[in-house]
């Protein structure tokens, strides 16, 4: 590969995945705010010092390392969506409740953009 196009790789790569994040955060606000006009529950899967930090007003906390033993208490045909700081522990957490029976489930990925 022409070294000069090497050079310039990194940062390529870098402005690449900052752009995707902004177009599926543009992408999911509607499918959002259509979840949260049916009454959606919203779980937000970081810890609790994550949490405690700042989260989505109507939000419960429950770790992704703790979901699984907390599935029976939750509503199967609520509509759901999950958050985390980045969006990676949700998209674990979305797994999970689709695995489990969970059809109207959504991952937003960071907590921010389930504010208003």
């Amino acid at each position: 590969m022409n070294s000069s196009i090497t050079q310039y790789l990194p940062f390529a790569l870098v402005i690449a995945l900052l752009f995707y994040k902004k177009w599926r955060q543009l992408k999911m606000k509607p499918m959002i705010q259509e979840y949260k006009t049916k009454n959606a529950l919203i779980i937000d899967v970081r810890s609790p010092s994550e949490y405690a930090g700042g989260h989505c007003e109507g939000s419960i906390n429950i770790p992704l390392n703790e979901l699984g033993t907390k599935l029976k208490g939750l509503d199967k045909q609520r509509p759901t969506i999950v958050c985390c700081a980045s969006g990676a522990r949700s998209a674990a957490a979305l797994g999970l409740l689709k695995s489990n029976g969970f059809e109207s489930v959504i991952n937003a990925g960071p907590w921010t953009n389930t504010l208003a």
